[in-house]
């Protein structure tokens, strides 16, 4: 037999050894299969040299052991079930609570730093008067320091004076693939802390000049600036808003953005202090343009033309369905305005009649709270659908304030209940990118306009 049949347990063993990699339950029987085929061939290679014995391990044993440690090592961490990110991350996750002039407001966080830095949303802590923070532990600290802002990307990170905390590893978000299992982690509150999984369903562009992660994954109350984790229980992203108007569109902000505050940190200051340097930042004024009275009346002239239509039918049963969404102005007459959106889904049952489903969705706003709107680029359908005809593309107008507003649901099938919750944020759609942006940028005029309590 030739001297290159010898090199044929080696083979094995790095072949086994990338099996384990990928089932690491076959680590138990690794050294087992080596050693035979190793000594298959050495009672063939009567003559091969012995393999001098190391405190009772062979060198072969050996080489499979710092393989095992090397190969994770240069090809990235074992990945991680549901379970076991959970277990990892929920002890750097922190509930955030706070009192503002319209009530109390409770959101998520996490931990970056052992001496206590924590990142979370910024509409989560810009109004609060007094704030405190919950470790998973139990543990509370009963004020907060801000150390950096992102008013654009809706990011703060505060710091707490803690010592020696459990922290999360931060992952890389510009190295992403459309459909990799993810986990939202938020508000751990003893046994109520809240964890789902999805997968990435996409990297969008805002329309505002950032990146923003759109997720499958649930989302629920208290979830906002908790963190997006990948299978490897690092972070990736921070969970900033959810499209009420289309389920399954939940988003995050990518966590290199992130990476970019922490490098620029200032000096530790108070909410109050917080506060002024953004009301500073908030657009004046106009000196010209379009009167308050002139810009409500175009906004309700103009939301009501905001209408997308598909049909998609179903990947798993093939059910068709024609899916509209109309974009509504009930009352824009103050700087209280009502509007939102009317879903209509029209299913082709086989053999049935067709049936409808309408959900209607009501938002209650006051333009003086606005802080953010910016337009986000929609494909239709959801993934799970495949797409026939009508509108690929929605535009929607994404509106956040710094303080909640009422949201009312309600729909024609008489199983789903009537919902009434407080929101911050609210989106109306579009098929035109550019008609969105006008509507967007009147928003946003208006809001200033409130602010200034311009009379009508």
């Amino acid at each position: 037999m030739k001297r290159t049949d010898f090199s044929l347990s080696y083979l094995l063993a790095i072949a086994t050894i990338v099996a384990v990699i990928l089932t690491p339950n076959l680590v138990s029987g690794l050294v087992t299969a080596c050693r035979r085929a190793y000594d298959k061939t050495r009672s063939v290679l009567r003559h091969a040299p012995p393999i001098a014995p190391w405190k009772g391990v062979t060198a072969l044993e050996k080489f499979i052991a710092a393989s095992l440690l090397i190969v994770p090592i240069a090809f990235g961490q074992i990945t991680l079930t549901t379970a076991q990110i959970a277990k990892k991350v929920s002890s750097s996750v922190v509930v955030i609570q706070g009192k503002t002039e319209s009530g109390e407001i409770l959101g998520s966080g996490f931990i970056v730093s052992k001496d206590g830095k924590i990142v979370t949303n910024l509409h989560v802590i810009r109004d609060m008067k007094t704030a405190s923070v919950q470790l998973a532990n139990g543990e509370t600290f009963d004020s907060i320091s801000v150390l950096a802002t992102d008013e654009r990307r809706d990011l703060a990170i505060v710091q707490i004076p803690g010592i020696d905390l459990p922290t999360l590893g931060l992952g890389n978000s510009d190295f992403l693939t459309v459909g990799e299992p993810l986990v939202i982690v938020g508000s751990p509150r003893g046994l109520e802390g809240t964890v789902t999984a999805g997968i990435l369903s996409s990297v969008r562009d805002s329309g505002e000049g950032f990146k923003v992660l759109q997720t499958d994954a649930a989302l629920n109350p208290g979830n906002s600036g908790g963190p997006l984790v990948n299978n490897k229980g690092q972070v990736i992203g921070v969970v900033s808003f959810k499209l009420r108007s289309a389920e399954g569109l939940n988003f995050a902000i990518p966590i290199n953005y992130v990476r970019g505050l922490l490098n620029g940190l200032h000096v530790p200051v108070t909410l109050d202090q917080m506060r002024i340097t953004l009301n500073t930042s908030k657009p004046s004024r106009p000196e010209s343009g379009p009167t308050l009275r002139e810009t409500l009346d175009w906004l309700k002239e103009k939301i009501p033309l905001g209408a997308v239509a598909w049909v998609q039918s179903d990947k798993q049963d093939g059910v068709k369905a024609s899916v509209s969404h109309q974009s509504q102005a009930w009352s824009i007459d103050s700087c209280t305005i009502v509007v939102g959106c009317v879903e209509v889904m029209i299913f082709d049952l086989p053999l049935l009649p067709p049936s409808q489903f309408i959900i209607t969705d009501r938002y209650t706003l006051p333009l003086s709270d606005l802080t953010t709107a910016f337009v986000l680029k929609r494909d239709n359908p959801p993934p799970q659908y495949t797409f026939l005809s009508g509108d690929e593309s929605a535009y929607n107008v994404v509106v956040m304030t710094s303080s909640t507003f009422l949201h009312l649901r309600s729909s024609n099938d008489s199983h789903l209940a009537p919902i009434a919750e407080r929101g911050m944020q609210l989106s109306l759609s579009f098929n035109d990118a550019q008609f969105a942006n006008r509507v967007k940028d009147a928003f946003t005029h208006a809001a200033a306009l409130c602010r200034e309590k311009e009379p009508f």
